[in-house]
C-alpha cells in the first residue's frame, strides 16, 4: 500500500491553482510597492505561498473600557469593539493599534480553497520583528470567503497596521486526496468582506 503523502505547494503550482480564482484578486508576483509607489509590506505570490493584504474597509479594535464582561466566544459582546480610523499619510493607509490591545481585520482577497488543499497561515515576518502578533487559523479544504484576521499589540507602544499591504502568508498543502466532507456548510463559510465575529 502506497504511503499517504501531502505536499507543500510551490509558486508554479500555486499559479496554476490561481486560474480557478483561489485568491481573488490575484497578484502573480511579489509586490513590494503600494498603489502610491511607496515601499510596502510585500503581497502576492511568493516562493512557497501567497501573501494576503489587509482590507482598508473594516478594522475593529477591542476596548476593555467599553465592557466589564469577560471575553466569551459563545456570547461575544460586540459593543466592546469600535471601528478604527483609517489614516492616510504620504501615500500610505494605516490603522493605529493601541498598546495592549487587539484588532480584527479582514483580508482584501477572497479565498476559494479546493477540496484537496489546506491553507496554513502565519503572520508576516516584518510585523513579527516589531512584536506584533498576527493570529489566523488554518483555511479548511472547501472553505470560501474573506479571512478574518486577529492582530495583537502586546507592547507599550501604539503600532501602525498598514492597509492594502501584506499581513498574512498562506502556505498551501496539497492533501493526498480530496476530503470526504469539505467545509461547504460550516458557520464561517462565505464570509463577506467584513469582520466575522465568533459563532458557536
Amino acid at each position: 500500500m502506497a504511503p499517504f503523502l501531502s505536499m507543500l505547494l510551490t509558486d508554479k503550482q500555486i499559479s496554476i491553482l490561481a486560474e480557478n480564482d483561489i485568491f481573488f484578486p490575484y497578484t502573480g508576483e511579489k509586490c513590494r510597492e503600494n498603489e502610491s509607489g511607496n515601499k510596502a509590506l510585500s503581497y502576492g505570490l511568493s516562493h512557497a505561498g501567497y501573501d494576503l493584504r489587509l482590507s482598508p474597509d473594516d478594522f475593529r479594535i477591542a476596548d476593555y473600557k467599553r465592557s466589564c464582561k469577560a471575553l466569551d466566544v459563545k456570547r461575544f459582546d460586540e459593543t466592546m469593539l469600535y471601528d478604527a480610523t483609517l489614516f492616510h499619510e504620504r501615500g500610505d493607509a494605516y490603522f493605529i493599534l493601541p498598546p495592549y490591545s487587539y484588532g480584527l481585520g479582514v483580508s482584501l482577497e477572497r479565498i476559494t480553497m479546493p477540496s484537496n488543499i489546506m491553507g496554513i497561515c502565519d503572520g508576516k515576518s516584518t510585523y513579527a520583528r516589531q512584536g506584533t502578533i498576527i493570529n489566523v487559523c488554518p483555511i479548511e479544504p472547501g472553505w470560501s470567503g474573506h479571512l478574518t484576521i486577529c492582530i495583537v499589540n502586546p507592547s507599550d507602544f501604539p503600532v501602525r497596521i498598514y492597509a492594502n499591504e501584506g499581513i498574512v502568508q498562506v502556505m498551501l498543502v496539497q492533501l493526498a486526496s480530496s476530503v470526504d466532507k469539505a467545509y461547504a456548510d460550516g458557520k464561517y463559510q462565505n464570509q463577506g468582506a467584513k469582520v466575522t465575529l465568533a459563532a458557536v
